[in-house]
């Protein structure tokens, strides 16, 4: 399977069949190198079997794929041993991987990469589940892959460790491409620049991040800010525009007014909006258009 120099994965009408179950039915999508690709479904929709095939873990029924470089992967469930600590843990993990040894400060320079240091003589069952978390994520990179694979690396956190993961995702994406699965839509917005979207085994939409966020606009939401306005100006936008509501409210120590309008569809009265606001009466003072949040598009695209 040929592959384009600057992508790290790429999934071709890849299947997966259980007994009486088709778990991916044809998937094809892509990541870029040194990308942050977000995998994004409801439960059940195909992410981790997609990545256990990435992995190595599981085979494909039909379809193919290919990756440029070595895999490093963080199942949903750490495959940690509580009654090992960090630093054995990581060298056996690295023994398996590098029998040769050829490099002895791997383990030293992935405690170091994943905050782990200060604990590496402590047993893993008696981490937080947080730390028990970056040992998994230590694991995965441990063999210095060109590639991580992180199913649900946030699942079960509390806001601080999710907070902490999601650092050190970004610290890794400088030397990494990263491939992971999540329901936190806000740590998608915030870490990845292309998606994918799943469901039912099937690709909804992949691409990048922004551009799929503008197509699927389905509705336009308008802020403003206006020297004067009243009932009035309200009930002619109504009418003058085919908007599903018109908010607005005075702010006594600026003496401005905020609107929010909201279109009915996709909406196309920008311009003669704001030249109705602009008006001598009105006075435009700022004016922008608002995007759905991944949130939005998500529940959209699944229903």
């Amino acid at each position: 399977m040929e592959m384009k120099p600057d992508i790290a994965i790429d999934i071709k009408n890849l299947s997966k069949t259980y007994p009486g179950r088709m778990a991916l039915n044809e998937i094809s999508f892509s990541v870029k190198k040194g990308s942050v690709h977000g995998f994004l479904g409801p439960n059940g929709a195909g992410k981790s079997t997609t990545m256990k095939i990435l992995s190595g873990l599981i085979p494909e029924s039909s379809g193919e794929f290919a990756v440029q470089g070595k895999v490093g992967f963080l199942p949903e469930h750490p495959p940690v041993y509580p009654a090992m600590t960090v630093k054995d843990y990581l060298q056996f993990v690295f023994d398996i991987y590098s029998p040769e040894k050829k490099n002895p400060t791997a383990v030293s320079d992935v405690m170091e990469k994943t905050g782990l240091t200060h604990v590496k003589d402590r047993l893993i069952g008696n981490l937080s589940k947080g730390y028990q978390q970056r040992v998994g994520i230590a694991q995965a990179l441990v063999h210095s892959p060109e590639i991580i694979i992180l199913d649900e690396p946030t699942v079960g956190l509390d806001p601080v460790a999710i907070a902490d993961i999601r650092e050190l995702i970004t610290k890794l994406k400088k030397d990494h491409t990263i491939l992971f699965s999540t329901h936190q839509l806000h740590d998608v917005e915030l870490l990845c620049s292309d998606i994918t979207l799943i469901n039912h085994g099937q690709i909804v939409v992949t691409g990048p991040l922004e551009k799929i966020l503008s197509s699927l606009k389905t509705r336009m939401v308008v802020r403003a800010k206006v020297a004067n306005f009243s009932e009035a100006d309200k009930t002619q936008i109504t009418k003058k525009f085919d908007v599903e509501s018109v908010e607005y409210h005075h702010d006594a120590e600026k003496n401005e007014y905020s609107l929010k309008v909201v279109a009915k569809g996709a909406g196309t009265f920008k311009k003669d909006l704001a030249r109705f606001l602009a008006e001598e009466k009105i006075g435009l003072l700022e004016f922008s258009e608002e995007r759905l949040d991944l949130e939005e598009v998500f529940k959209q695209m699944i229903h």
